[in-house]
């Protein structure tokens, strides 16, 4: 059995040194960490303990310019010299509020997490006003079959960016 796995979310927010923008992304009333907690060979769960999402980021942006959220794993669950691969830990986007832009995968559909970049909603021009948009998550984790038993933790970016 594998004993606790633990993601740290590491909320970035990426802005060019000489750019004076107008738009913020904040972890909306949460915590800073994924905890799937004791997990079988094998098993599979979903993290959605808040009425269907897990956390809930807020985006505004007063510049008129498209905005894009992206996603990071910097580090896959690890323990030791194991680790678990990237595509076994998942996002899912459950809700976009007051938002118009273009989410990268269906709603609640589970997407891969990657070691780079992955696109997870693009702005559209009502969302570039000054609107909050709300954009709330689940985290899915299968364990593989023949995964050692360890304290597995990894590291999530999570990323805005405008376009200048």
């Amino acid at each position: 059995m594998l004993k606790k796995l633990a993601a740290f979310l590491f909320v970035f927010l990426v802005l060019p040194s000489q750019t004076f923008a107008t738009f913020d992304m904040s972890l909306g009333a949460g915590y800073r960490t994924v905890d799937f907690g004791a997990m079988e060979l094998g098993e599979e769960k979903t993290l959605s303990r808040r009425g269907g999402y897990e956390h809930q980021f807020n985006f505004t942006s007063d510049n008129g310019r498209r905005w894009y959220f992206k996603t990071q794993l910097v580090r896959p669950f690890s323990c030791g010299g194991y680790s678990i691969p990237a595509e076994d830990f998942q996002w899912i986007v459950e809700e976009v509020k007051d938002g118009k832009g273009i989410v990268s995968a269906s709603i609640s559909r589970p997407s891969p997490f990657s070691t780079h970049p992955v696109l997870i909603y693009t702005s559209t021009n009502s969302d570039n006003t000054g609107t909050e948009v709300q954009i709330r998550l689940r985290y899915k984790l299968k364990i593989p079959q023949e995964q050692a038993a360890g304290s597995y933790t990894a590291h999530i970016r999570f990323i805005m960016a405008e376009e200048l």
